[in-house]
């Protein structure tokens, strides 16, 4: 199979953006990475004062909701320095994780959590949440949740405010734009002027970034179109929930949701998708 056949493939990650690249050049694409967000740690002292007081009062009143595993390991290093004594006391919390990397990051500091159902977006969160046989009784009850670089979705805070919980989100960081935009700008650019055939989103943060830029250079009707004729991938329910709210359309997603697995779906179906929708165009 030749993959993605010398495709040009645009992916907007960060942290992981050279393992990005040598992912797409070993299924045969020629790789363009730009780096599309930075994680503005932000300042959650308060916060942190606050939920440290509700464990050392009462733990077992007390649900932590962890989204993010980069969020979740930035937290509780925190919490650990500033209140070691309400970290002790964490088991005696409900820990709910939404997914495999929060899961993975609480195991590894020796925590047993709960984890939401797939396709672990925030819906799965909700509903373990207001499930009694599993949250237990949430009325009367706080629940803290550590946020994945954007705000709570409104619909999760005003079902766990209907149930009767309090609600406290924690910013623990926030998806900044990055510190030198200019690889963004010219992915945009290179987008609208046909430069690529396959574009792939690993996070509907680098779909607001790379449709905010667009805006900024007012190119964002231009880059809908060409997105149209390329093949957009996502790599999982919550990019795809995030690309629809956007109206920006994708063609495949990754299942399961994970970057190896989003770079071989794309190089095994990009070649087809591109000819059938150059043959659409035609007729």
């Amino acid at each position: 199979m030749d993959w993605f056949g010398g495709l040009k493939v645009l992916a907007l990650e960060t942290r992981r953006g050279p393992e990005m690249a040598a992912l797409i050049e070993k299924y045969g694409g020629l790789a363009t990475v730009a780096p599309s967000m930075r994680e503005d740690k932000q300042d959650i002292q308060g916060r942190l004062h606050d939920f440290a007081g509700r464990v050392r009062r009462s733990p077992e009143q007390e649900v932590l909701v962890c989204m993010t595993g980069i969020g979740t390991r930035l937290f509780f290093k925190d919490l650990q320095q500033y209140a070691p004594d309400a970290y002790q006391r964490l088991p005696q919390t409900t820990l709910l994780s939404r997914g495999t990397k929060p899961t993975q990051t609480l195991k590894s500091l020796g925590f047993a959590p709960h984890t939401a159902a797939k396709p672990h977006t925030y819906r799965e969160v909700q509903d373990w949440l207001l499930d009694p046989s599993l949250a237990g009784e949430l009325r009367g009850r706080h629940v803290t949740i550590l946020e994945y670089g954007e705000a709570t979705p409104p619909p999760l805070l005003s079902a766990l405010s209907e149930a009767g919980a309090q609600v406290s989100p924690v910013p623990v960081y926030r998806c900044a734009f990055p510190e030198d935009p200019q690889p963004l700008r010219n992915a945009v650019l290179g987008t609208v002027q046909g430069q690529f055939q396959v574009l792939m989103f690993s996070s509907g943060t680098q779909a607001v970034h790379f449709l905010t830029c667009a805006r900024e250079l007012g190119l964002e009707g231009p880059l809908r179109a060409s997105l149209a004729r390329m093949v957009v991938a996502s790599i999982g329910p919550a990019c795809s929930e995030a690309l629809g709210e956007l109206r920006l359309p994708f063609d495949l997603e990754a299942n399961p949701h994970k970057m190896g697995i989003l770079v071989r779906a794309a190089a095994e179906h990009a070649p087809g998708l591109l000819a059938r929708k150059r043959l659409a165009a035609l007729a």
